[in-house]
């Protein structure tokens, strides 16, 4: 009778330890797979941000583009009615109010180099999305800034072909892409569910990050390597110096 009723008690044991046994591997895979999909998730939500960060300030630079071509084309208009100023400022204040967009484009390249980007944000349409603002951005700078500048270069040399130079043709394209990569801009806010509250934030720290880096090169200026870089460029510049005053002689 013992030994029958120690059959039960060894196989409630051995049911137990299973269940434990079981129960450990499901929290630890359970646990990883928790951390891991946190993981995945800040990840997502970093490269969203760079992306989002970087759409805001490429449309702030377009707008302070479009704000130049206003100024010049104001200016323009003056001068054109006076053309006595035009003969005695107006080539310098002209050049001074062509539009210039510089963006850095690393967050763009690992965007669209990274065989992942989809997997990564989980959206095809934000992808998608992203994607052709920054086509966009690309036709802005080639179509808007880059022949705004080569046109009114050749326009501002000379009065007669300011007067004729259509400024305003290079503004009305210029909202005209604008208006659209705001709308690719706002659609993917939606989209990731992204507040300008916490684009401020990010621009916040991103500023900071752009603070100490200055920061740092401004430290490097007292590197003795660079010192003597410096002294041996001096160096180089007086030997040229001398040269070509040795060659007139």
């Amino acid at each position: 009778m013992k030994k029958e009723s120690g059959k039960p008690s060894q196989l409630k044991r051995f049911l137990m330890t299973l269940a434990a046994t079981t129960i450990s591997i499901i929290l630890t895979f359970g646990t990883t797979a928790i951390v891991e999909r946190k993981k995945q998730n800040a990840e997502k939500r970093e490269m969203v941000m760079m992306v989002m960060y970087d759409m805001r300030q490429t449309l702030d630079g377009i707008a302070q583009c479009e704000q130049k071509m206003r100024d010049f084309f104001d200016l323009q208009v003056d001068l054109v009615a006076h053309p006595q100023r035009y003969q005695q400022v107006g080539f310098a204040q002209l050049a001074a109010n062509t539009p210039v967009l510089e963006y850095p484009v690393t967050t763009e390249n690992i965007f669209k180099s990274s065989i992942e980007t989809i997997n990564t944000l989980g959206s095809v349409l934000f992808v998608q999305t992203v994607s052709s603002f920054y086509d966009k951005r690309a036709m802005y700078k080639k179509n808007v800034v880059s022949d705004f500048m080569k046109d009114a270069a050749e326009a501002i040399r000379l009065y007669d072909s300011l007067s004729e130079f259509d400024s305003t043709i290079f503004l009305l394209y210029s909202q005209s892409l604008r208006s659209e990569m705001q709308a690719d801009f706002e659609q993917c806010k939606l989209m990731m569910k992204v507040s300008d509250a916490e684009l401020d934030v990010f621009s916040a720290e991103q500023q900071k990050l752009r603070e100490a880096m200055q920061s740092d090169a401004v430290d490097q200026e007292g590197n003795p390597f660079l010192r003597e870089m410096t002294e041996r460029m001096q160096v180089l510049e007086h030997a040229r110096e001398e040269g070509k005053k040795a060659q007139k002689q």
